[in-house]
């Protein structure tokens, strides 16, 4: 047991060196909002929020895929209905991701991408690297979360 303070909004360390939102209700509580880098990317403008979401949707493919874990959560209905009945298929499906990036801007954008990403590398000195991550994760956004491929692309054109 430890003697340091804690309740549901956080310990005094938390809040030195993460961003805390505390959420009202009938049971406040504490949410770090810089949990990962491209967490203070988004909320330090270097990433918009569609490059974030790309980000966060490649990190729920590294956990179903087994690379990365996400910590534990206590609410109510926070398990995967569907979790995948092979690791395999989902590690499948992560590569998929990450290959469209490297087909798109080469295999160091899919490299940079999956480093910051999925194991927090930090490259928010290098104007360059942000640029190609931004560009990686545009691309993933536009091909993976919004449709992507035309849904009527197997029927013929008339004429």
């Amino acid at each position: 047991m430890t003697d340091k303070l804690h309740t549901d909004l956080g310990t005094k360390e938390i809040h030195k060196r993460h961003a805390v939102m505390v959420e009202g209700g009938t049971m406040p509580r504490a949410k770090v909002m810089d949990q990962n880098v491209i967490d203070r990317y988004l909320m330090d403008g270097l990433l918009t929020l569609g490059e974030h979401q790309a980000g966060e949707y490649i990190l729920s493919q590294a956990v179903k895929a087994g690379i990365f874990s996400k910590p534990l959560r206590y609410e109510a209905g926070s398990g995967d209905a569907n979790p995948d009945s092979m690791a395999s298929d989902a590690l499948m499906r992560y590569g998929k991701t990450l290959r469209l990036v490297g087909r798109r801007y080469g295999d160091y954008a899919r490299y940079l991408v999956e480093e910051v990403v999925v194991h927090g590398w930090d490259i928010s000195a290098s104007k360059e690297r942000l640029l190609t991550l931004k560009k990686g994760l545009g691309w993933i956004a536009e091909r993976r979360m919004s449709g992507g491929k035309n849904p009527v692309r197997h029927l013929k054109s008339g004429g």
